[in-house]
């Protein structure tokens, strides 16, 4: 199924997003911050996508459901999880890799490098996923807090992968992982090679050998080899064909005005593992992962629409019962997905990268009191929505 989109057009990117829901990968669109509204520029999942199934041509975001390998590539970058990989899932990865630690170390290698060496790998020794872009720091922290000390992971010849933008990936979470950790004091070594460590190898197979049958093996193969079914998984090129069924979920306006809020499993199981890790040593940090919104006082309308559409909440409205109004701002709880700026009418907000890592597990809450924007309402009723249908280009619709 190929469909083409205007990638201004969010309830038809909503739409189509669904094509690639299957045993693979789950979309859960109303997380997703281009569906919440169109103005966000949030197109990571394009920019990432291994095989071609999501891409950015000429302005219009292109999905071709039938492209999908179900590296979960795109999983890994979102910010706000409004994609989810399923083969395996996170907490099957997790356990995948501690079953696989031998001394601290925890191999994780790609379906390429898998199909590669074959029978010179020592079974069970090394975690397997179809892309080494499937990697993310939540499960790095997760295996940092269970004492890990070292990760590698086993990534193909990229150069002769289709998946390549996956290795891209990969080196990004490893050196937000390697930041992250080593402000709460924890030196997990996490390397991205192509070369096999030994201790994968069997009896009798030394990295020579591998190195041999490894390019011997990419010499003929110009791409990942077929996705592996996870028991009880369907995926491949049914990818949108009878997908698992799942509750839908409703974009609908909540009591307090604002669309529904997530927070992102993964997130809470990364700063959950922090946690487990003590006290962050370090100051700031300045990651993909996290952001601190400042809000411009002498620009801002009191329009709160960055509390409307912050996919997770760390945006919140606030109405004290003495009149006072604003809104408040979680720095833990932001995902960096660019929501409130890209959607402020008045250019008020600043996503600031470094923020303060005390400020992640410590729960920080800033508080910003507005000021409640006059309107005259003698010419024209409909002035408020009209002058919000002006700031929006026209995306308010009355009910």
């Amino acid at each position: 199924m190929v469909e083409t989109i205007d990638a201004g057009a969010h309830r038809y990117v909503g739409t189509a997003f669904t094509a690639v829901d299957s045993g693979a990968i789950r979309v859960h669109r109303e997380r997703c911050a281009k569906v919440r509204n169109r103005n966000v520029d949030c197109l990571k999942c394009a920019a990432a996508c291994t095989s071609g199934c999501i891409s950015l041509e000429d302005g219009e975001l292109v999905i071709d459901a039938s492209k999908c390998v179900g590296c979960g590539t795109c999983a890994t970058v979102c910010p706000t999880c409004a994609l989810e990989s399923l083969n395996p899932s996170d907490a099957e990865l997790k356990a995948a890799c501690l079953r696989a630690v031998r001394g601290d170390e925890v191999v994780i290698a790609c379906s390429q490098m898998e199909a590669a060496l074959g029978d010179l790998l020592v079974p069970g020794a090394a975690a397997f996923v179809v892309c080494a872009g499937r990697v993310d720091e939540s499960l790095l922290a997760g295996l940092a807090a269970e004492g890990v000390g070292r990760v590698t992971v086993l990534c193909g010849d990229c150069d002769h992968c289709a998946q390549r933008h996956g290795r891209d990936t990969a080196e990004l979470v490893a050196e937000t992982a390697r930041q992250v950790l080593a402000t709460w004091g924890d030196d997990l070594e996490v390397v991205v090679t192509d070369v096999p460590p030994a201790s994968i190898l069997a009896e009798g197979a030394d990295e020579a050998a591998a190195e041999t049958v490894r390019v011997a093996y990419f010499a003929q193969v110009r791409s990942c080899p077929p996705l592996r079914e996870a028991e009880g998984v369907r995926v491949g090129s049914s990818a949108g064909q009878d997908a698992p069924k799942h509750p839908a979920h409703s974009l609908h306006v909540m009591k307090d005005g604002t669309l529904p809020h997530f927070i992102p499993d993964r997130r809470e199981r990364l700063l959950d593992a922090l946690a487990q890790l003590g006290e962050p040593e370090g100051d700031k940090l300045e990651t993909r992962l996290w952001g601190a919104v400042v809000i411009d006082g002498t620009k801002c309308v009191s329009c709160r629409m960055c509390a409307t559409f912050c996919p997770t909440g760390a945006i919140a409205k606030f109405d004290d019962a003495d009149g006072t109004l604003g809104v408040t701002h979680t720095p833990g709880d932001c995902v960096k997905c660019g929501s409130c700026r890209d959607v402020c009418p008045a250019d008020a907000i600043t996503l600031l990268d470094a923020v303060p890592a005390s400020w992640l597990t410590g729960g920080n809450r800033h508080r910003y009191v507005m000021t409640p924007r006059p309107v005259s309402l003698t010419d024209n009723p409909h002035q408020i929505l009209d002058t919000f249908r002006l700031d929006f280009n026209g995306d308010i619709f009355e009910r």
